[in-house]
């Protein structure tokens, strides 16, 4: 928070605006940090787990009209864990998707900040020593984005996500919920 606070006070401070018109090409890079404890028992067996995950991923998109933009979303996962419960084991899963997405700025688009709303759907493979099989995501989201300069964006965003996994030994993995992420985002100009 301390590096944070300075970032976003220079930002808000210096005379700067969006490139959001149409023609624009839009590229950047998005992280998300996830770390959970998973505790599983059934009425013959129960285990504890320590997981790490950092999910990345490079949108590429063109502005098809003022302050609206397609693109493809490339993505990587690496989750590492650790059973903590006896018998051990270590987990070290990682998962590679890509799919369309789509985003729209709110306000007008000669401001030094905006809001913006984006959804994506990916499709995608994962494998790791003992799991394999495929994937699908939905996410909505949307937040706040501060320019730097007339090209480079820092925004938060935070929204909802769904994830299926259907993995080889016949086995479907749901996951919803709540997602919050940061990224940086450069607007080229043609």
């Amino acid at each position: 928070m301390k590096v944070l606070f300075p970032i976003l006070l220079f930002a808000l401070s210096t005379n700067s605006f969006s490139q959001l018109v149409k023609g624009t090409w839009l590229v950047g890079g998005n992280a998300k940090l996830y770390s959970y404890d998973l505790e599983y028992s059934s009425a013959t067996f129960a285990s504890t787990a320590k997981y790490t995950q950092i999910d990345l991923s490079a949108p590429i998109g063109y502005f098809v009209a003022d302050k609206l933009a397609f693109g493809i979303k490339p993505a990587f996962t690496s989750t590492k864990g650790k059973v903590t419960s006896p018998g051990g084991g270590n987990t070290n899963i990682q998962r590679y998707w890509i799919g369309p997405y789509g985003r729209y700025y709110l306000l007008d688009k000669e401001r030094q900040y905006n809001i913006v709303a984006e959804t994506s759907y990916q499709l995608g493979f994962f494998g790791g020593r003992l799991l394999k099989g495929n994937l699908s995501t939905f996410s909505a989201a949307v937040g706040p984005v501060i320019y730097f300069n007339t090209s480079v964006g820092i925004e938060f965003l935070m929204g909802y996500s769904y994830s299926k996994e259907d993995i080889e030994q016949g086995v479907r993995d749901i996951r919803k919920g709540f997602q919050i992420g940061f990224g940086f985002q450069i607007h080229l100009e043609k």
